[in-house]
């Protein structure tokens, strides 16, 4: 007997390009998507002539291109992994077929990104790397111009509130909370919309990421449709948060509490004229005189998060190198199984 692909149900999946994470499970198909499950998902042409390529991609990390037959069909065939930029390990692979001679459709590009957390205390700077597309996924100049990844020199929370949506501002940090609770090398799926910071348009984007140890985390970014964001957030959530960013017009800063680090910022910060650091330091903010009562209250609105506490009051750098004073409201927002965890929202009232 030989083997025929001519049933379309055996080749339903040609010329689409799929994205799978390092341990070859399939996350999409063209414009399909998938929670991580096993190629057995994709057509019989990707499960018997791809998979073999596929995998080993995944062993070389070195991009793999033929031509397969099988039975009466000839396939062009390509994998290509994508590397992480910390020392240029498997993060995810794309692969695609097509009849033997057609052209490839275009390949999605899909940003790989690391970042490692500095220890507790210890004054560092949160670390983050690019895989080589990033910089084109997301519309910015790359380090340099021989580029192929490495270290982004960008702080990551400036980098995501710069790029983030306004809904989705306060939305990434109960998504972070998340990833910092998540189980070791779990896959973890994020929905969020961003702009693309040379068009400025915006563009729905699934991360697929895993905490691969108590302060290093990995994963990588691909487009899709904003109406495939809208079905994976909540409705309801999204137009609460709207509801409460319209009705609150005080500036607001979302904080790590861990690290001392501004996580993001609302709309109405840039009207107070506060900068905030490259490298996020909350410190680096608040006056010297100021700045224990401020870590206080947030440590405390942390370990009891939803609870209302009495602000404190705090002035805060311009960039004219004067002080704005300023009253610090503050409210933990992380789960109260978790608490002491993370994050904590401020809202800061001009005195």
């Amino acid at each position: 007997m030989v083997v025929t692909t001519s049933h379309p149900k055996s080749r339903r999946h040609e010329c689409q390009w799929l994205a799978l994470d390092e341990g070859s499970l399939l996350y999409a198909i063209g414009d399909a998507l998938y929670a991580g499950v096993s190629l057995n998902n994709a057509d019989i042409v990707l499960r018997k002539v791809v998979a073999p390529l596929i995998e080993s991609a995944r062993k070389t990390c070195i991009q793999q291109r033929a031509t397969v037959h099988y039975g009466y069909d000839a396939f062009d065939v390509r994998v290509k992994p994508a590397l992480g930029g910390r020392d240029g390990s498997l993060v995810a692979l794309q692969a695609c077929y097509v009849p033997a001679g057609e052209p490839f459709p275009a390949r999605p590009p899909i940003a790989v990104w690391e970042w490692e957390e500095p220890a507790p205390g210890s004054g560092g700077s949160l670390r983050h790397w690019w895989g080589e597309e990033a910089p084109r996924f997301y519309g910015v100049d790359p380090p340099t111009a021989d580029w192929h990844g490495g270290a982004t020199g960008r702080d990551p929370y400036r980098f995501l509130d710069s790029v983030l949506t306004d809904d989705f501002r306060v939305l990434i940090t109960a998504m972070m909370q998340d990833f910092c609770d998540a189980e070791i090398d779990k896959p973890l799926i994020m929905f969020m919309e961003q702009r693309h910071v040379t068009t400025r348009s915006r563009c729905g984007v699934r991360a697929v990421g895993r905490r691969k140890s108590d302060s290093y985390y990995v994963g990588f970014s691909a487009k899709v449709g904003l109406s495939q964001v809208h079905q994976a957030v909540s409705g309801p959530l999204m137009r609460q948060l709207g509801a409460f960013a319209a009705i609150v017009t005080d500036p607001l800063i979302v904080v790590d509490a861990v690290h001392e680090s501004v996580v993001v910022t609302s709309d109405d910060f840039t009207h107070i004229d506060v900068p905030v650091p490259a490298n996020s330091s909350l410190r680096a903010m608040v006056h010297g005189d100021d700045i224990d009562d401020v870590l206080d209250l947030i440590g405390y609105s942390a370990n009891h998060p939803g609870e209302r506490s009495r602000p404190v009051r705090g002035s805060l750098k311009t960039r004219s190198g004067g002080w704005l004073g300023v009253l610090v409201h503050a409210v933990g927002t992380n789960n109260s199984a978790t608490a002491g965890r993370q994050f904590v929202m401020c809202r800061l009232e001009v005195a």
